[in-house]
Order: structure tokens, then C-alpha cells, then sequence
């Protein structure tokens, strides 16, 4: 018996030392649980937090402005890439033709320009002798005129012959059939003048429209070569040598690498206590949770659903009412060397003080 109850001793002081370490473990786990609740209550009432985040940056999309096949392809994928920096060169032959074709059609019209204006310049010169002769037409009939009346007296009077008074009266006749010739002469010239005049200016306008349809081809020529317009990092190749660009089509993304921010989600409940120039953490995933400082910069004017291509009609009778989110933007204030690992796309998990 003696034995018995020694092992009976024995359990019954195993069973309490187990059930103080339990007791104890309970203990803790509630004190920890507690403290992890007012953790959580106080991080609650000072933090809005959200984990629907990521790293946004502007993108240019690079589209060719005209069409043709790639004749030579300057950049690869992930470059740094410079403003001005060519990136494609397309196949110019047919734009080189175009730009010749309309340098002559310009040559050709600046050539009737100056034909014109010769034109004009010699019509000028006669119709300035043409007022010449009138004036002395003018002067060889008040001549003659005056020739007629003396001998017309003297005729009257018989002081002359019959043959010298028709000699003077044909003078005056021929005197003035040449005053109408020189006034038909000086007409004539003066409307091929104007008629110059005018073609003048449509040759002109000619002229002008050529130089234009020169620059146009000029233009489209220089579209050729494919530059780059920013400074920043260009994404994904997926051209080849050879290939038929069409325009419009997107060739190349370049990413602004020296302007990165954050969009947050935050749920509608909680913009409420967000404001402009709140200070605000950033944990980003990628990077081991390291974290970064940033304010907040704005807020989205409409919901996410708002700005989606297909938008949810609540009009349905099937309806669920569903917390909606907000895209606030909210900027780093590290240097952009502590921000040369940060690509735009990451996630990250925000935390905005509300003190």
C-alpha cells in the first residue's frame, strides 16, 4: 500500500505542476491577447491602414505617326533611354519620293510666279508707253485740229487751193483714228495687266500651298525616326527588323522613373478621417517590408467602380450593398536615391496617421 501511495503522490504533484504551467500559459496567452487587442484598438484610433496599394508612375505610351516597315530598332527592353534618344527608324524611301515629288510641283509653281511676274513688269512698260503715245496722239490732234480751222477760213476766203485744204483735213482725220488706236492700245494693255495681276496672286497662293505641301512631306518624313520624348526607362520589346508599323501603334512604353508615387484604396469608411498632408508609412512588399515616409497629396474624385470600364448597376433587384474604395495618392518624401529599388506595379501596405 505504502507503494501505492507513493505513485498516487507522485501523480497527484505531476498533475498539479502541469496544471500551474497551464494555468500559467492561460495566463499569459490572456494577458498577450489582451494587449494585442489594445494594440490594435490604439493603432485602429491613430492609423487608417490599408494593404489595397501600389506604386503608380506616369507612362508614355510611344506611338508612330506614320507607316512603314522597321528598318532599324536603337533601344532594348529595361534601357535608360535619354529625350531625343532615336528608338526606331522606319523604311523612309517612300517619303523621300513624296518630299521630292512636291519640291519640284513647288519649283513648278515658283517658276509661273516668276513667269507672271515678268509678265507683269513687261505689260507694265507697254501700257506706260502706250500713255506715252496717247499723250502725244492727244497733242498731234489738238494740232491738226487747229490746222483745220485756219485753213478751213483760208479755204473760205480762197488763201488756199482745194488740195492744201484736203491735205490738212485728212491730217486731222488720220490724227484722230490714231488718238482712238492709242486709247483701244492703252485699254488692251491695262486689262492684261490686271488679268496679270490677278493670276499673280493665284500664283502665288500656289506657290504657297506647294511650300506648304513640301513642309508636310518634310514632316512626315521626320516621323520616321522614332525619338524618344522623355527621359525614363523603356519596358517590353516586342518588335523585330522587319516588321509593318502602322500608325498609331504603340512601339515603345517609356516609365518616368523620376516621379513615383502611392495609390492607396482606402475604403469609403475611412476617407472620412484621412486629410490632405496627413503623414503617412509605407511598407512595401517586395523589399522586405522596408518602410518609406510619404504624405497624403489628394483624393480621387469618384470611386474605383466609377472610373471602371464596366461600372456594377445597383439598379438590379439582385442588390448587395458593398464598401466601396477611394484611390488617394499619396507621395514619398525619401530621396529618390533611398527610391532607386521602388518600380511602379509593387504593393504595398499604407498606414496614414491621423494625428
Amino acid at each position: 500500500m505504502s507503494e501505492e501511495t507513493a505513485k498516487n503522490e507522485v501523480i497527484q504533484k505531476t498533475d498539479k505542476k502541469r496544471n500551474l504551467v497551464l494555468t500559467m500559459l492561460s495566463f499569459i496567452f490572456l494577458i498577450a491577447g489582451g494587449v494585442w487587442i489594445l494594440s490594435l484598438f490604439f493603432d485602429f484610433r491613430n492609423f487608417e491602414t490599408t494593404n489595397n496599394a501600389q506604386v503608380d508612375a506616369y507612362m508614355n505610351n510611344i506611338a508612330a505617326r506614320a507607316t512603314g516597315r522597321i528598318q532599324e530598332i536603337k533601344f532594348e527592353a529595361n534601357q535608360l533611354v535619354h529625350q531625343g534618344d532615336t528608338l526606331v527608324i522606319l523604311n523612309s524611301e517612300e517619303y523621300v519620293i513624296k518630299v521630292k515629288q512636291a519640291a519640284a510641283d513647288l519649283a513648278i509653281a515658283e517658276g509661273n510666279l516668276h513667269s507672271l511676274e515678268q509678265n507683269i513688269a513687261t505689260s507694265s512698260s507697254k501700257e506706260a508707253a502706250s500713255k506715252a503715245r496717247l499723250s502725244g496722239e492727244y497733242a498731234d490732234v489738238e494740232k491738226a485740229n487747229k490746222d483745220y480751222e485756219r485753213f478751213r477760213n483760208m479755204f473760205a476766203d480762197s488763201a488756199v487751193t482745194k488740195n492744201q485744204y484736203d491735205q490738212v483735213l485728212s491730217r486731222k482725220k488720220s490724227a484722230e483714228a490714231n488718238l482712238i488706236a492709242a486709247q483701244n492700245e492703252l485699254l488692251a494693255s491695262g486689262s492684261v495687266t490686271k488679268q496679270s495681276e490677278t493670276n499673280l496672286e493665284a500664283a502665288r497662293a500656289t506657290v504657297a500651298r506647294k511650300l506648304a505641301d513640301l513642309d508636310a512631306a518634310n514632316l512626315q518624313l521626320s516621323y520616321t525616326i522614332i525619338t524618344a520624348p522623355i527621359d525614363g526607362f523603356v519596358g517590353e520589346r516586342t518588335l523585330s527588323v522587319g516588321d509593318l508599323v502602322n500608325t498609331n501603334q504603340v512601339v515603345a512604353s517609356i516609365v518616368l522613373k523620376e516621379k513615383i508615387w502611392v495609390t492607396a484604396n482606402f475604403k469609403e469608411t475611412q476617407v472620412a478621417r484621412i486629410k490632405v498632408g496627413q503623414k503617412v508609412t509605407i511598407a512595401i512588399d517586395a523589399l522586405g517590408d522596408k518602410k518609406f515616409k510619404g504624405k497624403v497629396v489628394g483624393f480621387s474624385p469618384a470611386t474605383g467602380a466609377k472610373f471602371s470600364m464596366v461600372q456594377p448597376d445597383n439598379s438590379t433587384g439582385n442588390f448587395v450593398k458593398i464598401t466601396q474604395r477611394i484611390p488617394v495618392k499619396i507621395e514619398f518624401e525619401d530621396t529618390s536615391e533611398s527610391l532607386a529599388a521602388v518600380k511602379p506595379g509593387m504593393n504595398v501596405t499604407v498606414e496614414v496617421n491621423k494625428k
